[in-house]
């Protein structure tokens, strides 16, 4: 009773937001490697040399006070933040610039200049997080901001419910639930896809989930930042980010956020096709045995 309870949540909350799940996934997919490429297109600006092996970074203060002798008062500093190599320069980040880039030696304070955000990257990050709606300013909202918010709010339940259902009976059910089958007809292995892929993407995709809300909803970011205890708001900030993102640990991490996010933006075209052909097979049934019932009474 429970099962088929959770299968009809899973089904019914899937087929009217299936679509939009997939082009937040997706989306989201395509940002995963963002930083990465944009600092492989932009060396010069993201690269530094150290004056020595042991040399260190100026402290926090000495970089602000250069960022902002250099922004004079055309600009306000929100963050200067050092990155994970000593041979990358440091980012300063500003209230009226969004998400562009102050590119800064973290050695001697200069200068460097802006980094290039590119169109791709900007407009993929408008369709994950707005879905190319994005509020007229920062803290605001609008129909695309409202529609994704609740879009992952919903999947965090049909994240659930699908994990629930995947809950085998028997042992030799568990290894099927396990396992691809790439022999028995692409039928089988959509089957088998939307099952298994699905239960080993769930654990990033409920992560990815639960952190991105933290942007959609601002009683939501409250009672999540309060986890983190007494951290900094921009400190638990940076932390949920890179939990969203995989970029808490690097290369791996990143990979198996972009697998997953790509996988979880294909499994519910997948589901739909299951229940198209589960509505056709019931509609050939249902024709079948009335053609019968018909074929009987007129005997």
């Amino acid at each position: 009773m429970m099962r088929k309870l959770f299968r009809n949540i899973h089904l019914w909350l899937s087929l009217p937001l299936g679509l939009i799940i997939s082009v937040i996934c997706l989306s989201g997919a395509s940002l995963v490697f963002e930083r990465d490429i944009t600092q492989a297109l932009q060396r010069k600006l993201y690269n530094v040399t150290p004056p020595s092996e042991e040399a260190e970074p100026l402290a926090s203060s000495e970089l602000e006070a250069a960022v902002r002798t250099w922004a004079a008062d055309s600009l306000t500093l929100n963050t200067v933040r050092l990155q994970d190599s000593p041979r990358k320069a440091a980012l300063a980040t500003f209230r009226e610039t969004g998400k562009r880039q102050l590119c800064v030696d973290p050695y001697t304070g200069e200068v460097k200049g802006w980094a290039k955000s590119y169109e791709f990257f900007r407009t993929m990050r408008q369709l994950h997080r707005w879905l190319l709606d994005p509020p007229a300013s920062k803290g605001e909202k609008s129909v695309g901001k409202v529609i994704v918010g609740v879009t992952t709010l919903t999947m965090t339940l049909i994240l659930i419910s699908g994990l629930i259902i995947w809950i085998p009976k028997s042992r030799k059910a568990l290894k099927n639930r396990l396992s691809v089958s790439c022999t028995k007809g692409w039928k089988r292995f959509l089957y088998d896809s939307h099952v298994s892929i699905g239960f080993y993407c769930t654990i990033f995709l409920l992560l990815m989930a639960l952190t991105g809300l933290t942007w959609s909803f601002g009683w939501y970011r409250e009672a999540a930042y309060s986890l983190t205890g007494d951290m900094e708001p921009q400190a638990a900030r940076r932390l949920f980010y890179s939990l969203h993102t995989g970029s808490w640990g690097g290369m791996v991490t990143k990979i198996l956020y972009f697998l997953a996010a790509l996988l979880g933006g294909l499994l519910p075209l997948s589901g739909y096709w299951l229940w198209w052909k589960r509505i056709r097979r019931k509609a050939a049934s249902s024709g079948k045995a009335e053609s019968q019932s018909q074929s009987t009474s007129k005997v």
